[in-house]
């Protein structure tokens, strides 16, 4: 029986960490505010995190300056951290509104959430080499963002 309980929080413990440098990157399916399910392709440079309101405008305000084809471009996702949001408050207001962006944002749930380090106020970049997180980075503004995508 101990063996068995230690064998569940192990498994629990692997897939409650958040990804570090050298980690390959999520293969799980994420869906994005149209409900298409997306993969981060093993060629992918760069994954933004946006886990609260205030990075979440900064990053959609800099991609909506940018070509609508900027994320493909630069083999970059978009992350959206909305699993703290009511439920009725994301299905109302929030994924409407996300519906008329030109790009994909990628919305983890309660689980997924888990995978992608968070640090408040900030938006996480992780650079991404060959599969596997080179660096992570947090940016608070549109500048930092250009300092990525130079």
């Amino acid at each position: 029986m101990k063996k068995i309980l230690f064998s569940v929080l192990l498994l629990v413990a692997t897939f409650a960490n958040a990804l570090n440098i050298g980690d390959a990157t999520p293969t799980f399916d994420i869906k994005d505010q149209f409900e298409k399910t997306h993969k981060i392709a093993a060629d992918a440079k760069t994954i933004l995190v946006a886990a609260d309101k205030g990075t979440s405008e900064i990053l959609r305000d800099y991609l909506l300056a940018k070509d609508k084809n900027f994320l493909t471009a630069n083999k970059a996702y978009y992350v959206a951290d909305i699993s703290g949001m009511p439920s009725l408050i994301a299905k109302f207001f929030a994924l409407p509104k996300m519906k008329k962006y030109p790009f994909s944002i990628l919305l983890v749930d309660e689980n997924q959430t888990k995978s992608f380090t968070k640090k408040e106020g900030n938006i996480t970049i992780y650079s991404v080499e060959n599969g596997k997180v080179k660096d992570i980075k947090y940016v608070k503004d549109a500048a930092g963002l250009n300092s990525v995508f130079k």
